[in-house]
């Protein structure tokens, strides 16, 4: 078991083009104990999982090697994986032409964001955070990816396929240091997040908000949701307030406000 669970650690790691140290990093743990994983010497704590299958884009079946669904004839891992990233549209992407990628992987890398307050490999959780305090909103896991079609300092922002911005940036240009790209690039996508947002938001959203409300005041969701209002509804209440310019932060009183004309 602990050799499986450190293989696909590994393995899945290393297809999300992330070195041990910025793994380490935005799971919260010292790269030595990533590699200890990976070496089988040991195993995560169980608190631990849920945020190693969300950096990883994995589910826990495929983290623990229980999934049984095969969708190759020859077991080609690498190309199962490839499919299944592809087979559904993700909610919010960034790609890059190929000058960028040493952008990318320097904002990673370094050790703090363009005004030297925290590790960059944590900026998007930054942008997430700030999100979150200002306008209520929870900002989808990220995907970053290069695309080789797209002119070389090109990219472009993109929820459930649909592009929400394009344009250029310069990685490297006088006064500008390599990770001003990549920084420029996240900013960029928090706005078009929040501008976006009611069109991004989903029902796995949804659930994480409400979840994490029901943590803080259980006795505001015990027994409405999804017992009495659905997620889906939530949701289609929470894009409109948002179609109206409306904030979705109080997230307590709308709650009640629905409950009300039950």
């Amino acid at each position: 078991m602990k050799e499986s669970i450190g293989e696909n650690i590994c393995e899945y790691r290393q297809n999300r083009k992330m070195t041990q140290e910025e793994f380490a990093c935005c799971l919260g743990v010292t790269p030595q104990a990533v590699s200890r994983w990976e070496r089988g010497g040991g195993l995560p704590d169980l608190s631990l999982l849920k945020g190693i299958c969300q950096i990883l884009h994995i589910s826990s079946d495929t983290l623990l090697g229980i999934s049984d669904t095969n969708m190759t004839e020859n077991h080609n891992a690498r190309m199962e994986r490839e499919i299944r990233s592809n087979l559904f549209c993700e909610p919010l992407v960034v790609e890059f032409g190929s000058a960028l990628i040493p952008s990318v992987e320097a904002g990673l890398k370094t050790d703090s964001d363009p005004k030297g307050n925290a590790p960059a490999c944590d900026y998007v959780n930054r942008k997430r955070k700030e999100l979150a305090s200002k306008h209520g909103i929870l900002m989808p896991i990220l995907r970053l990816r290069d695309n080789i079609d797209l002119e070389d300092n090109a990219y472009r922002i993109l929820s459930y396929d649909q592009i929400l911005y394009e344009g250029h940036t310069k990685p490297d240009s006088g006064e500008r240091n390599l990770t001003d790209a990549y920084f420029e690039m996240i900013d960029r996508t928090a706005l078009e997040c929040l501008e976006h947002y009611a069109g991004i938001l989903n029902k796995q959203l949804v659930k994480v908000m409400i979840d994490n409300l029901k943590d803080a005041c259980p006795g505001v969701v015990d027994g409405l949701v999804p017992e009495k209002i659905s997620y889906l509804r939530l949701m289609d209440h929470l894009r409109d307030r948002l179609e109206q310019g409306k904030s979705i932060r109080d997230l307590i009183h709308i709650l009640e406000d629905m409950e009300r004309e039950l």
